[in-house]
């Protein structure tokens, strides 16, 4: 999937300009340019478990407000006037953000806040999808603008969707699928490390069982050797 969307980008950059989210490396190049992004929001509070549930909380409802938004108004959110620059005012750089921190602690949030980050993502890849699949109002305004120039004779269905769509696509789908490896590298690290501890434990196990049974029958040979000499 992520290979997908970076394939997107790229063919569509000198249609739509250059992405202002292509597809990092690693996670933790979204600190760097061109992201920028913080490790926390500079108003996260982390005095005590409490204030962190919260700030943590507060992040996700962040997210889930502005599915709410895509939800109601499609890929009109998206929609960039003649003459203006195609700016993201819907995956702007607090939604990032928070994105960013949740999915970077997602395996330290607790099971309800992961639940509720993992849903948000899809959610909004859902919402994306169906923009993109029901273009509705915003496809027919285009389809007028070109009929409009080209006098209403042969007008072609020549729809594109903006840059900013582009990009809120690629960042959701990519934050997905980081959750997606974190959960199961974690899996996969809780499972080796009990498999260790199983196999240590055999192996002393099986140590005092073979101590317990040379211990045994040294006793019994003992014991036959007295009833011999009596």
């Amino acid at each position: 999937i992520i290979i997908i969307a970076a394939a997107t980008l790229r063919t569509t950059e000198a249609m739509s300009g250059s992405p202002t989210f292509p597809i990092p490396a690693s996670l933790q190049e979204l600190e760097s340019a061109p992201y920028n992004l913080l490790p926390y929001p500079n108003d996260f509070e982390d005095d005590d478990e409490a204030a962190r549930a919260e700030s943590f909380h507060k992040l996700i409802r962040v997210v889930e407000a502005g599915n709410r938004s895509l939800i109601s108004n499609g890929l009109g959110l998206f929609e960039v006037p003649d003459g203006e620059e195609d700016l993201d005012a819907w995956n702007d750089t607090e939604r990032i953000q928070a994105l960013y921190t949740l999915v970077r602690k997602s395996d330290s949030l607790a099971p309800a806040t992961r639940t509720r980050l993992v849903k948000a993502l899809c959610d909004a890849v859902h919402g994306l999808s169906e923009a993109l699949a029901n273009p509705g109002a915003v496809m027919a305004q285009t389809q007028q603008s070109n009929d409009g120039e080209e006098g209403g004779v042969g007008g072609a269905n020549s729809f594109v969707v903006s840059q900013s769509f582009r990009d809120a696509m690629a960042c959701h789908i990519y934050m997905l699928f980081t959750v997606m490896f974190l959960t199961e590298s974690k899996e996969k690290l809780g499972k080796s490390l009990n498999a260790g501890t199983s196999s240590s434990s055999s192996g002393r196990g099986g140590s005092k069982s073979k101590s317990k049974s040379s211990k045994s029958k040294g006793q019994n040979t003992e014991v036959e050797d007295l009833a011999a000499s009596r």
